[in-house]
């Protein structure tokens, strides 16, 4: 898991926390002790500050290959896409650019 902040409009700043996400197969998983690598993604939760009057944490899903996905993995369930997912977004794929 990492962690970095991000700034966004208004004089918001965000708060992204990151890990790997694994999807999880009961039946595989009792008898195989492997994964498979195309089930691995990439996520994020984004806590917003000073919080915004619609939400105050964002959800998002990166693909293995870096596309951003609104596929809902399991247990982690994707924010729908409006503006300030859509700039977190942004901000998340320049900071990772950068390091």
């Amino acid at each position: 898991m990492g962690h970095f902040t991000i700034t966004l409009s208004n004089n918001q700043k965000g708060d992204v926390r990151w890990g790997t996400i694994r999807k999880k197969s009961l039946f595989l998983g009792l008898f195989k002790k492997t994964r498979l690598d195309n089930e691995v993604k990439k996520g994020y939760i984004i806590k917003i500050e000073p919080a915004s009057k619609d939400q105050k944490e964002y959800r998002l899903l990166k693909t293995k290959e870096g596309n951003w996905t609104s596929q809902d993995d399991g247990g982690f369930q994707v924010t729908p896409d409006d503006l300030i997912s859509i700039e977190i977004k942004k901000a998340i794929d320049n900071y990772e650019n950068q390091h």
